[in-house]
């Protein structure tokens, strides 16, 4: 328990320096802001227009963030060549993985809670205080996020960050497309085409079962059915990749 700290405390210390984070989350920042000024621009219920632009943009903003530090997960370790310190040293590698995850989803959590806060603030002074349906969604946010970095875990674990940013782009534009693979599949008159968009919608991610922004700009509650399925296949799948990030890593060979 220990070194797992100390190896997420470490990640953590070293992503919050990084710059090019803080560019991410200024202009994640100036959405929220210029979302504020759509409310003259649009027809109809105004609120819920700049309310829909300003929580897709924690969304946008908290995936970019999720994908940027996990594809340079081993990267910058090779970089600075502490991996070859780190692998010599009597530290099992999935546990220098789960160190990492752990580390990583702090500063998501940090980056995500300063997005949220600014607002709440935002929202508050223009429309009142945000329904709870608001706060639950960002809870299922996050767990999209932690889902979203195992991937790019996995991907930095074999290969160089482009790929692995190519890859996690493309499991992020699958998983928010599943639902529409799985009906353009059954509608196919292919019994192969059929069976196989049925294969790749249970195998590959399904990330819009974490997305209750629509309900959460119509202030609307979510199920609780809804929320708890998300919370448990959140973890279980993330789990999963990360095994299997961990597995890929301890049969790499940096020598």
């Amino acid at each position: 328990m220990t070194r797992l700290y100390a190896i997420a405390v470490n990640t953590f210390r070293e992503a919050i320096r990084d710059r090019i984070l803080y560019s991410i989350l200024f202009f994640g920042a100036l959405v929220l802001l210029t979302s504020l000024a759509m409310q003259e621009l649009t027809l109809g219920d105004q609120d819920k227009v700049v309310r829909s632009i300003a929580q897709g943009a924690i969304r946008l903003f908290g995936s970019v963030i999720a994908i940027f530090l996990g594809i340079g997960l081993v990267f910058k370790e090779l970089e600075r060549k502490t991996i070859y310190t780190i692998a010599s040293k009597p530290i099992p590698r999935w546990l220098f993985i789960l160190g990492k995850y752990v580390g990583l989803m702090g500063v998501i959590a940090a980056e995500l809670g300063l997005m949220a806060l600014l607002y709440i603030v935002l929202m508050t002074v223009q429309q009142g205080f945000p329904a709870s349906s608001v706060f639950v969604s960002w809870v299922m946010l996050y767990m999209e996020l932690g889902l979203l970095t195992a991937w790019a875990i996995l991907f930095s674990s074999y290969s160089t960050p482009t790929t692995a940013a190519a890859f996690t782009l493309a499991i992020f534009a699958i998983g928010h497309s599943a639902d529409d693979i799985w009906m353009f599949g059954q509608k196919a008159e292919s019994e192969s085409v059929r069976a196989f968009s049925e294969y790749l919608y249970y195998v590959l991610p399904n990330l819009g079962v974490f997305n209750a922004t629509d309900l959460a700009v119509h202030h609307m509650p979510i199920p609780t059915e809804q929320f708890l399925w998300a919370m448990g296949y959140g973890v279980g799948y993330s789990a999963v990749v990360l095994g299997a990030a961990a597995l890929v890593f301890s049969r790499r060979d940096f020598k």
